[in-house]
């Protein structure tokens, strides 16, 4: 009988954890050394056969050494596209003039105030310089006029500390005491036209001036946030057809508004005149007119940009338009890095179209409300907020010395005290450059000896007005505009990199793809292998 042997059951086997991260890791290394092999990295395949501690120490030098280089280089490239994307250039075509807007042409003459129904000169001396007062009336039409006036009046005490006591209707006041339409422009004409009627008024810093070819309240303001005291501007054409970022709309008259502009054959002619009497220079010290030449859709600002026209001459001005367009590759682009605004970026609070001129002036309103409590009575303002008396002069003009000085150290970097303003470029700007010629004017002495058979009392009339002529017009049928586009965009850039990363380490698309593969792909795989190989293996 052969013995049986007796069947104990098995011990279970104990398996080595510890063995399962060695393998990985050797999966690991030897995936590493594949990757040292094959890759198209430069550098890499030398590493991975380097015999000796030294020898591959050397290349481990070089191939830092080149990632380091490499990184510099793209750094740099780096900072030129982050800092410097946009370049200004001339366009390739040259544009025809008529296909801008004719400035917007504004008239301020200096002797605002008609002597007839109020002379500043012996009201001053009544009421400052003897012993009897005004009455009530004329001191509220003093202190209307005296914001007109020269900053002299608004500076020393012997004015400042003995102003009246009055709160007159300073807009109200104006428009009554000052000279007419019919006063200051005696004629406009260009060829067989005449447009001495398309001159409407215009409120400004400098009072009451007369605009040719500028917009309307309605085009020029928001609907709904002015007050309803008075009006600012009273042209009553709207612009219809036209817009600074696009130009007149395609199919537009030629006869439209904004006017066209045209070629040098058509020639503007504007005369304009101040009556003797009308003139004082103790209120202001510069005689004549003031001329402003401006885009349709800025505000006219003449206490700070003008040309001024002294009386009994005869001044030429040849225009050369300065046009800057962006082009629309850019609207992609934050409005700090191409460094101007379109107009759907940046909005006023007031003005219906941004413009840096439109942005400066509500930024002025808003620094003097700020500063004094109260805005000058030619600044925009909404309902309620409160026109400076005269008393408030001074500090009105302290807020516009202070905010000027403020922009431009701003702009030097220097501060940002009222960076809130913001008053970056607009991206679409025209500005007309002038070119100015001056002579003696004596049409009057002309015409009067030529009409005197015919109006025996014309020498005496003309005898009573010092007149001066302007005459405009543009020295080119084309100019060439600038455009400001892209020197640097996002395709440049990846461009620039992968020539620096190709030059220094041998770097492709392909090379991207390899790296995904060693080092992301391949070793989740290996480890999903790996445990899986391990949870199939039997227990007993």
């Amino acid at each position: 009988m052969i013995p049986v042997k007796p069947v104990f059951p098995k011990e279970p086997v104990e398996h080595n954890e510890a063995q399962q991260p060695s393998k990985v890791r050797s999966a690991l290394k030897s995936l590493f050394k594949e990757f040292l092999s094959h890759s198209t990295i430069h550098g890499m395949n030398y590493i991975g056969m380097a015999k000796s501690a030294l020898e591959h120490l050397w290349w481990m030098t070089v191939f830092v050494l080149s990632v380091a280089g490499c990184g510099l280089l793209i750094q740099q490239v780096y900072h030129k596209w982050d800092e410097n994307p946009v370049i200004v250039s001339f366009d390739e075509q040259p544009t025809p003039v008529w296909k801008i807007p004719f400035p917007a042409v504004t008239i301020c003459p200096e002797a605002q105030i008609k002597t007839d129904l109020f002379n500043f000169t012996e009201c001053l001396h009544t009421e400052f310089h003897s012993s009897s007062i005004l009455d009530q009336a004329r001191q509220e039409q003093l202190m209307a006029v005296l914001q007109l006036c020269d900053s002299f009046f608004h500076t020393f005490k012997m004015y400042t500390e003995n102003y009246p006591d009055v709160s007159p209707n300073i807009v109200s006041m104006l428009k009554n005491l000052s000279v007419t339409m019919e006063d200051t422009i005696k004629w406009c004409n260009y060829g067989k036209t005449f447009c001495r009627e398309a001159f409407f008024q215009t409120l400004t810093d400098n009072g009451i001036c007369y605009t040719y070819n500028g917009l309307s309240m309605k085009d020029m303001f928001n609907d709904g946030v002015l007050h309803g005291e008075y009006e600012y501007l009273t042209e009553t054409k709207l612009a219809e057809n036209w817009t600074l970022e696009d130009g007149h709309s395609a199919g537009s008259p030629y006869l439209t508004h904004p006017a066209r502009a045209t070629g040098p054959a058509t020639r503007y002619h504007i005369k304009v005149g101040s009556r003797i009497k009308d003139i004082e220079s103790y209120c202001k010290e510069e005689q004549g007119f003031k001329l402003v030449l401006h885009s349709p859709d800025e505000y006219p600002v003449p206490s700070l940009k003008y040309v001024l026209l002294p009386l009994e001459q005869d001044i030429t001005v040849a225009l050369r338009p300065q046009i800057l367009t962006t082009a629309k590759v850019l609207h992609s682009y934050t409005p700090k890095r191409r460094r101007c605004f379109f107009n759907n970026e940046r909005k006023l609070k007031f003005f219906r179209y941004y413009n840096q001129n439109n942005c400066e002036v509500e930024c002025l309103t808003n620094h003097t409300l700020a500063t004094c409590g109260c805005v000058k009575f030619s600044m925009p303002r909404t309902e309620g907020t409160r026109v400076c008396g005269t008393p408030e002069m001074r500090c009105v003009l302290d807020a516009q010395s202070y905010l000027i000085q403020s922009l431009a150290k701003i702009k030097l970097k220097e501060t940002v005290v009222v960076s809130k303003c913001n008053c970056m470029q607009a991206c679409s700007t025209i500005e007309y450059q002038t070119e100015i010629t001056q002579s003696k004017y004596n049409s009057w002495q002309t015409l009067a000896l030529r009409s005197a058979p015919i109006v025996p009392n014309a020498t005496q009339r003309v005898d009573e007005t010092q007149t001066s002529k302007i005459t405009i017009y543009f020295k080119g049928d084309e100019f060439l505009s600038m455009r400001r586009g892209e020197l640097f965009g996002l395709t440049d850039f990846i461009a620039n990199c992968g020539g620096i990363l190709g030059l220094c380490l041998g770097f492709s698309l392909f090379s991207t793809v390899e790296l995904v593969y060693y080092f992301i792909a391949k070793p989740v795989l290996l480890i999903r292998n790996s445990q899986k190989t391990e949870d199939n293996k039997p227990v007993w």
